[in-house]
């Protein structure tokens, strides 16, 4: 029996790709939703309409004409700087979270959600959720794939009759499904009284990575962020960086590591998210390349102002970089001097070295805090080992000196004091 006018709800695709930008899979996104709401269970009670290559003043009229209740945002994001449409040639118009949100206010009284599917639109996401019930943004850059799964797991369970949040939680569900490690990415942000209130699943909700001490010998990951212009430099750091490799004090990756045949954009941000130390190898070319600065860099600074990670930037060549997100952070070589203006560039890499070499000791004497066990924990972790086994009081104070030790360590030691410390 088809849906009643009042039971019907309309969902408004808006996708915008400008010429001056990544190309995106937007038509896919399209049509994996309408093949999922068509086989839905609850298909009569969603109709989908669709706009492309949309510009500001497009997205009013589809509003007025449409009258949706969910409106679906496919294409690039910006940040601060806001979401990526098209001018009247078809290159870049920002649109920000301001304007957005002033014009989603005017339609409240109708819109329940609003799915902003584009790189970095929490801040969208956050303006407008002053207005609207159910906003999801993303927290960073989303790659082509996860931006797919997360649409098709929402809309199947849309179909399927399930709430927005469930709808959400399985969008977060299937990216991870597809083996993509980016389920953390989406963000609910839901409208409450107090202002929006962010619903995000837990790491241990939808993976079963759960935090843990890493053993004091374990090496410190490092993650090396850089433009294929500047290999040769890169290749230089790497080399130099080899005896604390060969020491197991650390294990460098970059995306030169990535095999032929295999999706790159995972592997990277997956051991984006892993890494312990980030290294920025600062250029023009680096500054310049997109997924640099909007992808690796940002996120890595995110992780660093977290205290996650820490972000060491190195400056390979000069340039301007004076006012972007690292530049509160102590630049090396030192002096702030480029790596191509030191008469040997060996001698500018060792002093390079030196410092991320203390970096990374300092990581590893604070891990070492959480990872030895006092005398009384050693006593009774022994115990275990005899015929006769723990009581229940003895396992309950074992548990306990364990939990007070890590605690302990985690309250003397961040990344970001560890770092400030040592470099």
């Amino acid at each position: 029996m088809p849906a009643s006018p009042a039971d019907l709800q309309t969902i408004l695709f808006l996708a915008a790709n400008p010429k001056d930008t990544g190309r995106l899979r937007v038509d896919q996104e399209l049509r994996d939703i309408d093949e999922g709401l068509k086989r839905a269970q609850k298909r009569d009670q969603f109709k989908l309409e669709q706009r492309l290559a949309v510009r500001p003043r497009d997205i009013q009229r589809a509003m007025l004409d449409v009258n949706p209740q969910i409106i679906h945002f496919s294409g690039h994001g910006k940040g601060e700087a806001g979401l990526i449409f098209e001018d009247d040639i078809g290159n870049t118009q920002l649109v920000d979270g301001a304007a957005l949100a002033g014009l989603f206010k005017l339609f409240a009284d109708q819109i329940h959600c609003v799915v902003l599917n584009g790189c970095y639109s929490e801040v969208q996401a956050k303006a407008i959720a002053q207005h609207i019930p159910f906003v999801i943004g993303m927290n960073q850059g989303i790659g082509d794939r996860a931006a797919i799964a997360f649409a098709v797991g929402f809309y199947d369970a849309l179909g399927a009759g399930r709430p927005i949040e469930f709808a959400y939680k399985l969008g977060c569900s299937a990216i991870r499904l597809d083996g993509i490690a980016e389920h953390l990415t989406p963000v609910l942000l839901k409208q409450s009284p107090e202002g929006a209130a962010m619903i995000q699943p837990k790491p241990n909700d939808l993976t079963s990575s759960a935090s843990v001490v890493q053993p004091a010998n374990a090496p410190i990951e490092v993650f090396i962020s850089f433009s294929h212009k500047d290999d040769d430099l890169r290749e230089g750091l790497v080399t130099h960086l080899s005896n604390l490799g060969r020491q197991g004090k650390i294990t460098a990756w970059d995306d030169r590591a990535i095999k032929a045949g295999k999706e790159w954009e995972p592997q990277i941000k997956s051991k984006l998210e892993s890494a312990q130390i980030i290294l920025l190898l600062v250029s023009s070319d680096f500054i310049a390349s997109d997924y640099c600065h909007d992808i690796e860099m940002l996120r890595a600074i995110e992780r660093h102002n977290a205290g996650t990670a820490c972000v060491i930037p190195i400056l390979l060549r000069p340039c301007d970089w004076k006012g972007l997100p690292f530049s509160k952070l102590k630049i090396l070589p030192k002096d702030g001097k480029a790596v191509t203006q030191w008469s040997d560039r060996d001698t500018a890499f060792v002093d390079v070295v030196v410092e991320i070499r203390r970096a990374v000791d300092s990581l590893t004497r604070n891990e070492s805090l959480a990872a030895s066990p006092s005398a009384s924990e050693r006593s009774l972790e022994s115990s275990t080992d005899a015929v006769r086994p723990l009581s229940s009081a003895q396992r309950l104070k074992l548990q306990y000196l364990q939990s007070k030790r890590i605690l302990a360590a985690s309250k003397k030691w961040t990344f970001r004091s560890a770092i400030a410390s040592a470099i």
